[in-house]
């Protein structure tokens, strides 16, 4: 999985490509949590080149989510798939986060 960050004034703007699995999922973790470091009021996670996503993956969304709102910063995730979007569904992370397709 490769990561691109853009800033636009105080939103960080994340662009994940590849496969989030147990390797990437660790350094997606890190990378959000550094993100979150700077001074922000939103980030967006656009899924819009990931292929598919881990347990290990979700777990670290719901991690960094639970770090981002704690700190009153939205977290919004953009672009998923019709097989991550299904799946967000059935696992109600729909109902979690912040999902536009």
């Amino acid at each position: 999985m490769n990561i691109r960050v853009t800033k636009d004034g105080d939103k960080a703007i994340v662009f994940l490509n590849g496969t989030i699995d147990i390797p990437s999922a660790e350094n997606l973790k890190q990378s959000l949590h550094e993100i979150l470091e700077e001074d922000l009021n939103e980030m967006v996670l656009d899924f819009g080149e990931v292929d598919s996503i881990g347990s290990s993956g979700i777990g670290a969304l719901l991690l960094t989510h639970k770090e981002y709102t704690a700190r009153n910063v939205k977290f919004n995730i953009v672009n998923l798939n019709k097989e991550i979007t299904a799946l967000f569904k059935i696992i109600k992370l729909d109902k979690l986060f912040k999902i536009k397709t």
